[in-house]
């Protein structure tokens, strides 16, 4: 089931607030294999992001880039998930995804990271705070290296959560950013560019 057609990407009211939408059901699903469902396709000197054999393709040619791609929709509270895993490059990179996104300097994020650490990131008029104390954390439930990680988010009222592979590894409150966009980020450290695969994006009513 392919939800992100451009008519609904027109249309701004939450799409968890629509009145026939139940708990449960399905908001946006995508495996990234048809290039019509509307996530962005970029091909410069910074960054590729667009549709690929095996999912959806980040890939940032710079050290310390960050690149965010969105379903194009509304939302406030929901449920995201994502498989996710490093293609190329080091492991000081970061992916995952982001919630109520309202621009590029507004938004969550959640990430693991090929090294084994996960975190919360809060982005509100461009400065950034780790949540909930400002650390982010080494979790053994982290596939390192190239593996692949299932990553869910939950965005209901304040409560942030993040799991990796079916384990709760994080939670913060906060109650700043109440609804935006959904989608995945990808962001390179020190260690210099690199490639990130997205497969299997859903995002579900709570």
């Amino acid at each position: 089931m392919l939800s992100s057609c451009s008519a609904l990407k027109r249309i701004q009211i939450s799409q968890d607030k629509l009145p026939w939408k139940s708990s449960g059901d399905v908001l946006v699903q995508d495996d990234f294999s048809d290039e019509r469902t509307g996530w962005e396709i970029v091909n410069n000197v910074y960054e590729l992001k667009g549709y690929s054999e095996e999912g959806y393709l980040i890939s940032i040619n710079n050290r310390s880039g960050r690149s965010i791609s969105t379903a194009g929709l509304q939302f406030s509270d929901i449920q995201i998930q994502v498989e996710a895993h490093k293609l190329t490059g080091g492991n000081d990179a970061y992916l995952g995804i982001v919630c109520r996104y309202q621009d590029s300097q507004n938004y969550y994020r959640f990430f693991v990271t090929p090294d084994g650490y996960v975190g919360i990131i809060k982005m509100v008029n461009g400065e950034s705070k780790t949540l909930p104390d400002g650390q982010i954390r080494y979790h053994q439930a982290v596939k390192q290296n190239d593996g692949s990680n299932l990553i869910e988010v939950s965005c209901i009222g304040e409560v942030l959560s993040l799991s990796v592979n079916g384990r709760s590894v994080l939670e913060a409150e906060d109650g700043d950013l109440k609804n935006g966009d959904a989608g995945v980020f990808a962001e390179t450290g020190q260690d210099g560019p690199g490639s990130f695969i997205f497969n299997d994006f859903r995002i579900t009513k709570p």
